[in-house]
C-alpha cells in the first residue's frame, strides 16, 4: 500500500507541477521562452505518468521472478511525452476540441501503461481482460477531459498553487486510475517451467526510485526557476541599457549597485569607476541637492505616495562640472531594501529656456507670461522690465495688483479671467495704464497656452506700446482744432476767379499759403497754375471743368510748389457764381503729414522702414483673394537672422540697427512690386512673393534671398557677417488663413536652425 499511495502522489504532484509551468506558457512574451516552458511541462507530466506506472509496478507482488526490458522501459515513456506536448502546446487554440485533447492525453496515458507493462519479462503467460481493458482507456479519457476543462477555466487567470491543485489531483486520478484499472485487466498464468519463490524483495529499489525521481525533479524545477529569474534579470538588465535615461540603483547605505550605460556617459564615468561610490557622489551639495534626494528616499521608506513627480537638482560629473537633472526614486521591490532612481540630463532643456527667454528680451513690445491658475508672473522679457522700472527677478511671482494700481489690477484680471474661462483662445484689446505717474496706451495680444489636456496653462500677454501713435493722433486732433480756429479768425486764403478775363484775386492768406509776396504776382489765372504739382494738373483740370459744366460745387484737394523740391498740400472748395468763381484754400500740408505719420506707425517698422507685422496682415489678406481669383499661389518666406545677436553684443545696438537696415534694403531689393518684405521681430523678416504657379522654382529664391542675406554689411564698425535660418508656406496648398501661413513657415525656419545648430 505504500507504494500505492506512493505512485499516485507521483501522478498529482507530476501534473500539479505540469499545470504551474503550462500556466507560464501563456505569461511568457517571446516565442522561444513559451516554447521551453512547454517542453518543461509535458517533460514533468510525461515523467510523472511513466515514475507512477514503475513505482505502482512495485506494489504488485507475484510469487515469480520479475525483470522489465530496459529498451522498451526507456521506449514507454515517449508516449506519454509526446501526448503531453500535443495537449499543453495546444491548448488555447480553438481548433483544438477538449474531446480531442482528452482523446490525446487518455491515449499517452494508456500507451505509456501498456508498453510498460510489455517490458515486464517473466516465466509465465500474461493476458487482459477485454472489458476492464477498456475501461481503463475510458478511465484515462473521462478523468483527463474533465481535467483539462478545470484548468483551462483557470489557466489566464493569476491562480495560486491550491487553485492549480484541484486539476493536477483529477489529472493524477486519471493516470493512478488507468493504471489500477488495467493492472485488474491482467491475468497471469503459469507455465510448466515457471519457478515459485516465496519473497521477492524490491523494496529497497522502490525507495531508490522514488528518491532518484524526487531528486531529478527538484534539481529540474530549480535549474528551470533559475534560467527563469536569470532571463528575466537580463532581460530588465538590457531594457535599462537600451533606455535613453539615466537609471541607477542603490541599497540602503547609498552604495552604487547597478548604473546603465545612459547614467554613465551622462555623468562621464567608466563601469568599473562607479563601484564604489555612493549616490551622494553623483549630486551636487550646494542648492540643498542632497537634502532632496534624501528625503525622497525616506518617503518612499515610508511607502509615502511620492506622485511621480520629479525633482530638479545639480548633478555631478566625474571632472567636478555640474549639470541640472530631474530624478525620480521609488523603493525595489523584495526583502533587500534597495531603490532604483531615474533621471534625466535637463541641459538641453536649460539652454533652450535660455534661448527662449533671449528670444524674449530682443522683442521690442512687452512680453508677459501668467500662470493660468494663479495669474502670477512667470516669465517677463526686458521692454516689461524697462516700463515697469523694476528687475525681471523682482518681477517673478508679482501679480497685477502688486504692480498697477487697484482699479487697474481689477480690470486687468477681470480681462485675464474672462478670457481663460471662454472658450477662446486669444483676444486683443486695447488698455490705457498708468505707470510711474504717466499715462500708456497699450494694445495687448493675450493667447492662452494649453497642456497636453487642453487645459489653460499659461497666459501669454504681448503687449505694444502705442503711446506715441496715440500722442500722433492727439496732436492731429489738436491739428484740426487749431485749422478750425484759424478758419475762424480768416487764416483761410480767399479767392476769386473771372472766367471771361482769367483774373484771379487772392487774399493775404492766400499769398501766404502760396508762399508768392504780392509785389510778384500779377493776379493772373496762370501765375496759380504753374504752381500746382505736374502729377495733379490734368486732374485738377478735369475737377474745374466738371464744375463749370455742371455748375456744381468744386471741391478737390492738390499739390503746389512752394519752392525748390517744396511742395505743399492744398484743399480747395469753389462755387460758381454767372462768370466768376469765389472760393477758398486751405494748407493741409500738417494734416497731410501727420496723417502719413500715423500710416507710417501703424503700417511700417520704425526702424528699417519695412511694413510691420499689421500691414503684412492686410496686405496678405488681399492677396489671398486676389491668387484665389487668378488660381494661382502665394509664397510666404519666413527668416529668422542668425550671427545677429552676437554683434549686438559686440557692438552696441546702433552697429546692429544698421545691420537690420542694410538688410532691409536688400530684402526690399528682391521683392517686385507685386511683392512685400516686412520685419515681424527683432531680427525676424517675412517675404511674400504673389502671383506663382505650381512651377515657380522655390529653393531658387530662397537661395537667392539667402545669398542677399550672408553678403558682408558695412557698418561704421566695419564688415559684419550675419546669417539666416529660412522657412516656407505656400497658400492656399499649405495654409488656409495667415496665422496658418506664418505658422508653418516659422515651423520650417525653426527646425532648419535646429537641424542646423545641431
Amino acid at each position: 500500500m505504500f507504494f500505492v499511495a506512493l505512485s499516485i502522489l507521483i501522478a498529482i504532484t507530476a501534473a500539479l507541477l505540469s499545470f504551474i509551468f503550462a500556466s507560464r506558457i501563456f505569461r511568457a512574451d517571446f516565442k522561444n521562452e513559451r516554447f521551453i516552458w512547454t517542453v518543461a511541462s509535458a517533460c514533468f507530466l510525461g515523467f510523472g505518468i511513466w515514475s507512477m506506472h514503475f513505482v505502482g509496478m512495485l506494489a504488485y507482488e507475484l510469487p515469480i521472478a520479475i525483470s522489465y526490458d530496459p529498451s522498451i522501459t526507456l521506449l514507454s515513456v515517449l508516449p506519454a511525452i509526446f501526448a503531453s506536448f500535443i495537449v499543453i502546446s495546444h491548448h488555447q487554440r480553438k481548433n483544438k476540441k477538449l474531446w480531442l485533447r482528452s482523446l490525446y492525453m487518455g491515449g499517452g496515458i494508456g500507451s505509456m501503461h501498456y508498453i510498460g507493462m510489455m517490458a515486464m519479462q517473466m516465466d509465465a503467460v500474461m493476458a487482459y481482460d477485454l472489458w476492464l481493458f477498456s475501461a481503463s482507456i475510458v478511465v484515462a479519457v473521462v478523468l483527463a477531459g474533465v481535467s483539462l476543462k478545470v484548468h483551462a477555466t483557470i489557466a489566464n487567470r493569476e491562480v495560486n498553487v491550491v487553485q492549480q491543485l484541484i486539476p493536477a489531483i483529477i489529472m493524477g486520478s486519471a493516470i493512478a486510475g488507468m493504471h489500477y484499472t488495467g493492472m485488474l485487466s491482467m491475468h497471469v498464468y503459469p507455465l510448466p517451467s515457471t519457478v515459485f519463490i516465496d519473497n521477492q524483495d524490491a523494496k529497497s529499489l522502490g525507495y531508490l526510485v522514488a528518491f532518484m525521481v524526487v531528486f531529478f525533479a527538484l534539481i529540474l524545477i530549480l535549474l528551470i526557476e533559475l534560467r527563469a529569474r536569470t532571463l528575466s534579470a537580463d532581460r530588465f538588465t538590457a531594457v535599462l541599457n537600451t533606455v535613453q535615461e539615466g537609471v541607477f540603483t542603490f541599497d540602503s547605505d547609498g552604495r552604487l549597485e547597478f548604473v546603465n550605460p545612459a547614467a554613465l556617459t551622462m555623468f562621464g564615468y567608466q563601469e568599473h569607476e562607479l563601484k564604489f561610490r555612493r549616490v551622494s557622489d553623483l549630486v551636487s551639495q550646494n542648492n540643498s541637492g542632497n537634502h532632496v534626494l534624501l528625503n525622497e528616499v525616506i518617503k518612499s521608506v515610508e511607502g509615502r505616495d511620492l506622485g511621480n513627480i520629479p525633482h530638479r537638482i545639480d548633478g555631478v560629473r566625474k571632472n567636478g562640472s555640474t549639470f541640472p537633472l530631474s530624478f525620480l526614486v521609488n523603493k525595489l521591490p523584495g526583502n533587500h531594501e534597495a531603490f532604483v532612481c531615474t533621471v534625466k540630463d535637463l541641459s538641453d532643456v536649460k539652454n533652450q529656456e535660455v534661448f527662449t527667454q533671449t528670444v524674449f528680451d530682443t522683442l521690442p513690445d512687452m512680453l508677459i507670461v501668467k500662470d493660468a491658475n494663479t495669474l502670477a508672473f512667470t516669465h517677463v522679457n526686458n521692454m516689461v522690465a524697462q516700463h515697469l522700472k523694476m528687475t525681471k527677478s523682482d518681477l517673478v511671482g508679482l501679480t497685477d495688483f502688486d504692480v498697477f494700481e487697484l482699479d487697474e489690477a481689477k480690470r486687468i484680471v477681470a480681462s485675464d479671467t474672462k478670457l481663460i474661462e471662454s472658450e477662446q483662445t486669444q483676444s486683443c484689446e486695447e488698455e490705457r495704464f498708468v505707470i510711474n505717474g504717466k499715462a500708456h496706451y497699450f494694445q495687448i495680444k493675450k493667447v492662452i497656452i494649453q497642456d497636453g489636456n487642453n487645459r489653460a496653462q499659461y497666459l501669454l500677454s504681448l503687449s505694444e506700446d502705442i503711446t506715441e501713435l496715440r500722442k500722433t493722433e492727439q496732436e492731429l486732433q489738436a491739428l484740426h482744432k487749431r485749422m478750425s480756429m484759424a478758419a475762424d479768425a480768416a487764416h483761410i486764403g480767399v479767392w476769386e476767379w473771372d472766367l471771361t478775363t482769367n483774373e484771379l484775386i487772392w487774399d493775404d492768406w492766400m499769398h501766404r499759403i502760396y508762399s508768392i509776396p504780392k509785389e510778384e504776382f500779377d493776379e493772373h489765372y496762370s501765375v496759380w497754375a504753374s504752381t500746382v504739382h505736374v502729377d495733379d494738373f490734368e486732374s485738377l483740370k478735369a475737377h474745374i471743368d466738371h464744375t463749370i459744366s455742371t455748375k456744381s460745387d468744386f471741391h478737390t484737394q492738390f499739390r503746389v510748389q512752394v519752392g525748390k523740391n517744396k511742395f505743399r498740400y492744398i484743399r480747395a472748395d469753389g462755387r460758381l457764381e454767372n462768370n466768376k468763381m469765389f472760393g477758398i484754400n486751405m494748407d493741409i500740408t500738417e494734416q497731410i503729414e501727420a496723417e502719413r505719420r500715423i500710416t507710417e506707425l501703424a503700417t511700417h517698422d520704425s526702424l528699417t522702414g519695412l511694413s510691420n507685422r499689421y500691414a503684412l496682415a492686410t496686405f496678405v489678406k488681399k492677396e489671398f483673394a486676389r491668387v484665389e481669383r487668378s488660381n494661382k499661389r502665394c509664397l510666404c518666406l519666413y527668416l529668422d537672422l542668425n550671427k545677429f545677436k552676437p554683434i549686438n553684443d559686440t557692438y552696441g545696438h546702433n552697429v546692429g540697427d544698421e545691420v537690420l537696415v542694410e538688410i532691409a534694403k536688400r530684402l526690399s531689393s528682391i521683392c517686385r512690386l507685386s511683392d512685400m518684405a516686412a520685419r515681424v521681430g527683432g531680427d525676424e523678416f517675412v517675404i511674400i512673393v504673389s502671383d506663382i504657379d505650381e512651377k515657380y522654382d522655390i529653393a531658387s529664391i530662397i537661395q537667392r534671398t539667402h545669398n542677399e542675406i550672408i553678403r558682408a554689411v558695412i557698418t561704421s564698425k566695419g564688415e559684419m557677417f550675419v546669417d539666416a535660418s529660412i522657412g516656407f508656406a505656400i497658400y492656399p496648398t499649405e495654409a488656409k488663413t495667415f496665422d496658418d501661413l506664418i505658422r508653418v513657415a516659422d515651423e520650417r525656419m525653426f527646425n532648419n536652425k535646429t537641424s542646423s545648430t545641431s
